[in-house]
């Protein structure tokens, strides 16, 4: 989920080129004020803070020296790389490659140029730890460079980086504009305007689709190209900047509140703004409920397929789709754009590609919201308030799933305090707005240790604020249960994946399956149920999908079934025809592909025409609508997996959404009301069964007691079995089973 890169981890290079010794090449003043100014604003604590040892400028490189730095800094960098190049571009008329201008470059002699396919090699490189990639592209025809014209086109499959968020100034038959006398070039001058002085009514983090939306609407209402996205692993979620820009404050009052829950109920969180603010994906499920994620690949509405569209013909503006979060719908969403694919020209090229990371998230106020009962409640029930503390993000990207978890655990206390759960206790909420954001959430969980009324917490939704939070909570023995982070690290340790099981922290606890069960559940699903015998698996050569097909590998053979064959492919890779050969000559009955949607549609459709009768199944990265269109009819039949169970689909959820519904909340239970419910349950019976005396025990003093008491609590909940195993998972490791069935994924097992 959206978080702040970490600077210290981090590294950027930017590379420009705006002078040239080919007469055919115009210089690029523009250019070079692009490199001094970003490298400025980067380096600013206000929008990233990186330090001038971890941002390198190349102004006039050669090419071992661009390729050279790039490798360096890619061997360093661990959270996010950075890479910015500027300068005339050109694609290659036989391999439709592109190529990015230095200054020594023969445009004739296209090897004296810097291939972007080596880029695109090294960022894809096993050496590669960086876990966050960004790529812009701001491409121009040269024929027009001296009045500034510019232009992307034939990048579409060369702009594809597994888990990176790819921009571009146009569409592929679009000119991009560098106006002459301005001080940047369009595109690149919005980029920097944005970071400069921020993005109105945008939450504090400027993920990567917000900062898409902003940049679409500044340029096309200046009549300007209009800009294109494409991103993996739902890479537009990622934050790139902190905002900059301060509202004024409406009217005086605390900045933090505390409200009961009948407060609450007419106080929401301020409205999402679709424009700027974007929810998770929803294919796969939001990103901190799993291991990895999946691309956005789709085109704007409006805009026809390159085959279709006349060269000349001048394209219309494409608006991208806007879709405002709705307390019914947890999957709301940026826009998504499909960057056109390559097409065959001679013509010369002038392009800027900017290789962007995650830049940071900025500092929330303190924003608590929630409460179950007043004190006059509470004296007239008993002696003793009880508060369960939730962080949840209840404002910005996420806002609809936080709500979701927030008013189920409202739900869950009232119920409690109606049923006179434990005589002569009151419990109440005190909800805390973490935003999604790590930094926020450390200082949420130092308020929440410091209120000596609180015994437990419920939450977070994003593993990235449950690291940040995890230690402050152990240090005061105050038990957290999540009911939606699903990184196996976060209770087995950050050897999980070597073997090696050691429990972080006995403070945290969480509801949901943890990533681990996914590729089981597969393979008992097709053993079982789909009588597969043959399995040959096919990984993307990244950590998410290699670990996953490990996993299958075990799972399959316990079930009694033979791994027949298996292959490494790049995640770039949509030509599968060697391992569809491989596969179908093994006489595999099913494949099984550690991966993304985006390679695997075009797989599962090759292998289909080959062989219908062989399954393709794999992780939660193919569960996307764009999955089932790009694989086609033949598909229907493949299966994928996701972490956690459908409360529309169980008994023993009924009676649940029913009262959640005639609770009346402004906002649905979403994908983890349910959990949130049932952990917050874990903890009121926990609490009971300390049984304290009323009269005179403060609550922060049964923590520690709790916490053992968490441990061991025993019950049927709301989404099925509750309780622990010795690292803090849940004992019911439920994931869901979804098949392809008419061109939409199906639940048919939990």
């Amino acid at each position: 989920m959206t978080e702040l890169s970490n600077p210290a981890r981090s590294r950027a290079l930017l590379i420009g080129a705006h002078s040239f010794t080919d007469p055919d090449l115009e210089p690029l003043p523009a250019v070079a004020r692009n490199l001094d100014r970003l490298a400025e604003l980067l380096r600013d604590p206000s929008v990233w803070g990186l330090d001038a040892g971890h941002l390198s400028v190349l102004a006039e490189p050669d090419r071992d020296q661009a390729l050279g730095e790039a490798g360096r800094l890619a061997d360093e960098a661990e959270d996010t790389l950075l890479v910015y190049y500027a300068g005339h571009g050109f694609v290659h008329d036989l391999s439709n490659e592109l190529y990015l201008a230095l200054p020594r470059t023969d445009p004739r002699r296209l090897y004296t140029a810097l291939r972007y396919q080596d880029i695109r090699e090294l960022l894809l490189g096993p050496q590669v730890r960086a876990r966050r990639k960004v790529v812009i592209l701001d491409c121009c025809w040269s024929g027009l460079a001296l009045h500034g014209a510019m232009s992307a086109t034939g990048l579409g499959g060369l702009s594809d980086i597994g888990g990176t968020f790819v921009l571009t100034a146009t569409s592929e038959t679009r000119t991009a504009l560098a106006p002459p006398g301005e001080t940047y070039t369009a595109f690149t001058g919005e980029l920097i305007g944005a970071l400069e002085k921020g993005v109105p009514e945008a939450p504090p983090l400027l993920t990567m689709t917000t900062l898409y939306r902003h940049l679409y609407d500044a340029l096309v209402a200046k009549g300007r190209p209009t800009p294109q996205q494409r991103n993996g692993n739902t890479a537009g979620a990622i934050a790139v900047a902190r905002n900059r820009h301060r509202p004024p404050v409406p009217g005086p009052g605390p900045e933090d509140a505390v409200t009961s829950a009948t407060e609450e109920a007419s106080v929401d969180p301020p409205p999402v703004d679709s424009p700027s603010a974007e929810e998770p994906p929803v294919d796969p499920p939001p990103v901190d409920a799993l291991s990895a994620d999946a691309p956005s690949d789709e085109k704007p509405p409006d805009e026809k397929p390159p085959d279709e569209k006349p060269p000349d013909e001048k394209p219309p503006v494409e608006k991208p789709p806007v879709e405002k979060p709705s307390d019914e719908d947890s999957s709301a969403r940026g826009p998504r754009v499909r960057l056109p694919g390559p097409r065959r020209r001679r013509t010369v090229v002038m392009a800027s590609a900017l290789v962007v990371a995650v830049l940071g998230s900025l500092p929330a106020a303190l924003n608590l919201i929630g409460g179950d009962g007043s004190d006059a409640d509470a004296k007239a029930k008993g002696n003793l308030t009880v508060t369960i503390g939730v962080s949840a993000p209840l404002s910005g990207d996420f806002v609809s799933l936080g709500r979701g978890i927030r008013d189920s655990a409202d739900l869950a206390v009232k119920k409690a305090n109606a049923d006179n759960a434990v005589p002569g206790v009151t419990f109440k909420i005190r909800a805390l707005d973490d935003k999604g954001d790590p930094a926020t959430g450390r200082r949420k969980a130092t308020e929440l240790v410091a209120d000596r009324s609180a015994v437990g917490v419920v939450g977070p939704l994003n593993t990235s604020v449950a690291q940040a939070m995890q230690k402050t909570f152990h240090d005061a023995h105050l038990t957290q249960i999540s009911p939606s982070n699903s990184d196996p690290a976060l209770t087995l340790g950050d050897g999980w994946q070597q073997g090696t099981f050691a429990r972080p922290y006995n403070t945290y606890f969480r509801t949901v399956a943890n990533d681990t069960a996914q590729a089981p559940a597969a393979a008992r699903y097709l053993y079982v149920k789909s009588k597969r015998r043959k399995a040959f698996v096919i990984d993307d050569k990244q950590t998410y999908g290699a670990s996953l097909v490990q996993s299958f590998k075990k799972a399959f053979g316990e079930e009694g079934g033979a791994i027949v064959g298996e292959s490494h492919v790049d995640a770039g890779r949509r030509d599968f025809s060697t391992q569809v050969s491989q596969a179908v000559n093994a006489g595999a009955d099913v494949v099984y592909y550690g991966g993304l949607y985006d390679a695997a549609g075009p797989l599962s459709k090759q292998l289909h025409a080959a062989s219908p009768g062989v399954l393709l199944a794999g992780g939660d990265g193919l569960f996307s609508d764009t999955y089932a269109t790009v694989a086609g009819d033949g598909a229907d039949g493949d299966i994928c997996i996701a972490g956690g169970a459908v409360p529309d689909s169980l008994p023993s959820a009924e009676t649940y959404i029913k009262d959640y519904k005639a609770a009346g909340y402004n906002s649905s239970y979403s994908s983890y009301g349910g959990y949130a419910y049932d952990a917050t349950s874990a903890l009121i019976q926990a609490f009971k069964s300390l049984h304290v005396d009323p009269s005179d025990t403060v609550p922060s003093a049964k923590r520690e007691s709790l916490r053992a008491a968490v441990q061991n609590v025993d019950f049927d909940g709301v989404m099925g079995k509750v309780g622990f195993d010795a690292n803090g998972d849940a004992v019911s490791q439920t994931v869901t089973v979804y098949r392809l069935s008419g061109g939409a994924w199906k639940a048919v097992q939990a």
